[in-house]
């Protein structure tokens, strides 16, 4: 009797184990996940040629090894008949938050003025703010090493392009100074009139996350703040600007 329940005992484990690492269809049934005291027991090296999943099977670049020191994860290891590992899944302990969260700089109050401000672009033309009441405006918080504004770039050209026929100013405010902005477009093109060295107008906006888009007005208000890179920001700055034309 003894040696009957041992032997359930062995096939329910065996069992288990099979189901546990067979879990992940990707991995490949030769491969066996390593036991929570297996891997205390031994010396972890993650090496190129061992490929890393996220839990839909999805192939994670070498940079996401990180993710081992990341408590929102647990590694499972995943090892051949060699006993060395071959396969790592991080495997999520919490539940994705798929709520989004609004950057609290992107809050603005419905009818809010727009801040005045006089500022100086490339050219040294000085303009003020309150002196394009009769255009919407849309003004765009960045800097040349902002990478994420860099993508949404050709985006904002072809915006501008779209609506260069109309009574509509595309501003780039930047706290970059003159000379490292004309160096920048040496090897970019960007088709809004830029503003160097507007650290002031920064300041008063409140821009901490760039980019940052806002578009204002005939009235001077503002209809739309876009904080943080976005895919579609042609489309969204769009629709604010057909509907303040």
């Amino acid at each position: 009797m003894k040696f009957l329940k041992s032997l359930s005992f062995i096939i329910s484990f065996i069992y288990f184990g099979t189901l546990q690492a067979q879990d992940f269809k990707f991995i490949p049934k030769e491969q066996r996940l390593l036991t929570d005291e297996e891997v205390k027991t031994m010396e972890i090296v993650v090496t190129p040629d061992i490929l890393l999943f996220n839990e839909t099977g999805e192939i994670l670049p070498m940079s996401q090894v990180q993710l081992m020191t990341n408590s929102n994860y647990k590694p499972l290891f995943y090892v051949g008949k060699n006993e060395r590992i071959k396969s790592v899944v991080f495997k999520r302990l919490k539940p994705v938050n798929n709520t989004i969260q609004k950057n609290p700089e992107a809050e603005f109050i419905k009818g809010e003025k727009a801040i005045d401000f006089i500022a100086t672009d490339l050219d040294g033309n000085r303009f003020k703010l309150s002196d394009l009441k009769d255009q919407v405006v849309v003004l765009n918080f960045w800097f040349t090493k902002c990478g994420p504004y860099i993508k949404e770039m050709p985006e904002l050209n072809n915006l501008a392009e779209d609506f260069k026929n109309k009574k509509v100013k595309f501003l780039a405010i930047t706290f970059n100074s003159k000379e490292v902005v004309k160096q920048f477009l040496q090897d970019t093109t960007f088709d809004f009139d830029i503003t160097p060295n507007a650290n002031d107008v920064i300041t008063m906006y409140g821009v901490q996350s760039y980019p940052t888009s806002i578009v204002v007005d005939k009235n001077g208000n503002i209809v739309t703040k876009e904080v943080g890179y976005r895919t579609n920001i042609k489309s969204v700055l769009t629709k604010a600007i057909d509907a303040a034309l």
